[in-house]
């Protein structure tokens, strides 16, 4: 709350205010201490406390300074930094919003990473070790390490050993509203868009490889899109999936949807989602074959049901209609058995 941060100020050793908010920004919420001025009247009203440029100053100069100690902590003193990161470091993600200090901010942050378990690891420490054809700065965000890092989206990028960064904090997904890169890197989510790895010929032999399957699929494609019209708007082939049938992508500039399901409290309409397929995956064939055998069989709904419903559960999603997809699941496997 606002009225438990701020810094003690006095003027000529008057305490003047208990907590002065207009000291700092919200983002060092964290800080004690006390300012003694003696440029300041001491009769100085609340609203004077806003709008003065003196305290104005004050504040740039303390940001700056404390920004400044943080990164000479970090660079000197891991272990110390770390001990400040842990209760401190989601607060300081907040600091990416203003634009002053953002860069400062950004250098400061650390995050989980695919590289090392243990460790996290800065921005910087990321690019040091991108691949020498690698032009942007990977991320997935999703509830926690243990939900992400077994995540579909992440299959192509273990493949060819890219370094993703974790953003599993509440506050991240807030943070990547603010931040679109580092270093002129982009940041890219592994969730959205499509997925280039790789020099330039293996892109190309990936997306002539698609181009040509996918024209095979379309027919099939449009029934799966007809069946699931409520949550998807597109169905596609994947060059980002080895081994899952599915996964769930958005748009380039859709919300993630952990960061959907924060916002659901307002009234922001449902995003419908991209289903990609893996073409490899012997599952898509043979839904392909069935399909091409006969268009009307109804058995195809079921499919597109548990299709949808796999993507969501492999990226810790919920399902739309639980009781549904157990019905479908268990009429599935009666026949099977």
């Amino acid at each position: 709350h606002g009225s438990e941060f701020g810094l003690q100020l006095y003027v000529r050793r008057v305490m003047i205010v208990e907590r002065c908010v207009e000291l700092l920004p919200r983002y060092l919420r964290f800080m004690k201490g006390i300012v003694d001025s003696a440029d300041l009247p001491l009769n100085i009203s609340r609203q004077r406390l806003q709008e003065d440029r003196y305290i104005n100053q004050i504040r740039k100069w303390i940001t700056r300074k404390v920004l400044d100690t943080l990164g000479d902590i970090q660079r000197d003193d891991a272990e110390q930094y770390l001990k400040f990161w842990e209760p401190f470091g989601s607060v300081l993600k907040e600091g990416v919003a203003d634009a002053d200090y953002k860069d400062k901010i950004l250098g400061l942050l650390l995050f989980e990473s695919s590289y090392d378990p243990t460790n996290l690891t800065t921005l910087e420490a990321y690019v040091q070790r991108m691949k020498t054809n690698q032009k942007d700065i990977f991320y997935i965000t999703g509830e926690s390490r243990s939900v992400v890092e077994h995540s579909p989206h992440l299959e192509a990028f273990k493949a060819k050993d890219y370094e993703v960064l974790y953003l599993v904090a509440p506050v991240d997904e807030f943070l990547m509203q603010y931040v679109f890169e580092f270093q002129e890197k982009r940041l890219k989510s592994v969730g959205k868009g499509a997925v280039d790895l790789g020099d330039e010929n293996e892109q190309k032999e990936a997306a002539d490889k698609l181009q040509t399957l996918q024209e095979q699929y379309k027919d099939v494609f449009e029934l799966l899109k007809e069946k699931l019209d409520d949550h998807i708007k597109d169905v596609r082939l994947s060059n980002r999936l080895t081994s899952s049938p599915v996964c769930l992508v958005g748009a380039e500039n859709d919300y993630s949807p952990q960061l959907e399901r924060l916002l659901q409290k307002g009234t922001l309409p449902k995003q419908k989602r991209i289903m990609e397929l893996n073409p490899d995956h012997a599952i898509v064939t043979k839904l392909k074959e069935r399909f091409e055998k006969d268009p009307t069989d109804t058995l195809l709904s079921d499919y597109a049901e548990l299709l949808l419903g796999y993507g969501l559960l492999a990226e810790g999603s919920p399902i739309p209609n639980p009781v549904r997809y157990n019905q479908v699941l268990a009429d599935l496997m009666t026949r099977t058995l």
